[in-house]
Order: C-alpha cells, then sequence, then structure tokens
C-alpha cells in the first residue's frame, strides 16, 4: 500500500506542557531534558535512556532522542502501556494527555526534514529512511496497521506491535505552527486547551477524539 497522501502524524503530552510548546515549539527529548521544559514526563525512563543511545544511521545522524517523534497513528502501544500502569514513574493515566497533530506534507512545507522509521526507532534493527532522498518502499511502513484498531503480536506477526510504532523523526524542535489539530479525551479538557491557546498567534483546531484513547 502506497503512504497515504496527507500523511496524518500524532504527537502525544500532557497539557501542562502546551505553554512552552506554544511558545517555543516542541523540542526533542536532549533539549527538553536540559532546559527543564517536562513537568510531566509520561515516558518511561528505561525506554528514553535507550533512545538516548540508539544512532540514527542517516544525516543528520546523532541519536534517537535529538528528534521530535510522531506516530502515523492513535492508540499506540505506547500510551496503551501508560493507560495500563506499565510505566512506573507515571500514574496519572490518559485523561489529561492531548494530542498534537499535523502531516508529512506540513512538515516538509516548512523546511523541515522528517526521518521516518519502520518500527520502534529505539530497536536496535529498525530501519531509517531520510524523505528528502526520496519515497520509501511502499511497504517500509505498514500503512494498513496503521489503520487497524488492533495491533497485538500474535504468532503468524510477532512484530506487529513494534510495527505500528513506526515513525517520523524531525531533529532538533517542530515549530508550533506545524501543528494542525489539537485532540482531546474530554471536554473538560478541550476546555483548558482552548482557554491555554488564548491570544496565540497560531490556533489550530481543537475537537475531542475519545476513540483516540483507552
Amino acid at each position: 500500500m502506497a503512504r497515504p497522501v496527507p500523511t496524518p502524524l500524532f504527537h502525544f503530552t500532557r497539557v501542562e506542557h502546551l505553554p512552552t510548546i506554544v511558545g517555543s515549539g516542541i523540542h526533542c527529548d536532549v533539549a527538553a531534558q536540559t532546559h527543564g521544559l517536562l513537568l510531566k514526563e509520561v515516558g518511561e525512563p528505561g525506554i528514553k535512556q535507550s533512545r538516548r543511545g540508539r544512532e540514527v544511521p542517516v544525516p543528520p545522524g546523532g541519536v534517537v532522542a535529538d528528534y521530535v517523534p510522531f506516530y502515523f497513528a492513535a492508540r499506540s502501544p505506547m500510551l496503551y502501556r501508560i493507560v495500563r500502569g506499565g510505566v512506573a514513574s507515571y500514574t496519572d493515566g490518559d485523561a489529561r494527555i492531548v494530542y498534537l497533530c499535523t502531516t508529512l506534507e506540513r512538515l516538509v512545507a516548512l523546511g523541515l526534514e522528517p526521518i521516518l522509521t519502520d518500527r520502534n526507532a529505539a530497536k536496535r534493527y529498525a530501519e531509517f529512511h531520510q524523505l528528502s532522498e526520496g519515497e520509501p518502499d511502499d511497504d517500509f511502513v505498514d500503512w494498513p496497521l496503521m489503520r487497524s484498531h488492533m495491533w497485538n503480536s500474535v504468532a503468524e506477526h510477532p512484530d506487529r506491535m513494534e510495527r505500528r510504532m513506526a515513525e517520523c523523526l524531525v531533529p532538533g524542535v517542530v515549530p508550533w505552527d506545524a501543528i494542525q489539530f489539537v485532540g482531546t479525551k474530554s471536554q473538560t479538557l478541550l476546555d483548558e486547551v482552548q482557554s491555554m491557546l488564548a491570544g496565540a498567534a497560531h490556533i489550530p483546531r481543537v475537537e475531542i477524539r475519545r476513540e483516540w484513547y483507552f
């Protein structure tokens, strides 16, 4: 299956981070940690550490944690793990998590240089493709899997979960005006987001997307 155009991208974070993101963009994990931008860390520390050690084999290089990550689908295995209590350092569930959404085409139009991976970028055998070098093979990312409601690994497809976690990586920082849509789980959170965005130069559409959560 060829890549869908436009190609939707999903990044989730705690709503408390929104004012900083509106002001200076979504920062990669290395920068966010260095500058103390993470008020509520939802990621699993061990996974974060592995991303700081996983080299990116295509330009501009560095490590995975030097990049802002987006998924190609909502309801990711990582969010499922968070909701099910699989991250010992974070126990607040997904009620205050928001989705920041854009498209691959929007990132390119802004002059950013996305890198695609065929699965969870932290995996040592993950493959990386620099989009500026052209389109990858149609099956590089499992596009039908991105449309599926279920993504658990099964005997005939033992790597299905990690392939669902294929990523679009953007070096450094993604500017706020790249974000075209904000998804929330509830009306309460939507109201809070709209209050935070009041007066911003760029205000994306904000809507409840309950189906993106568990």
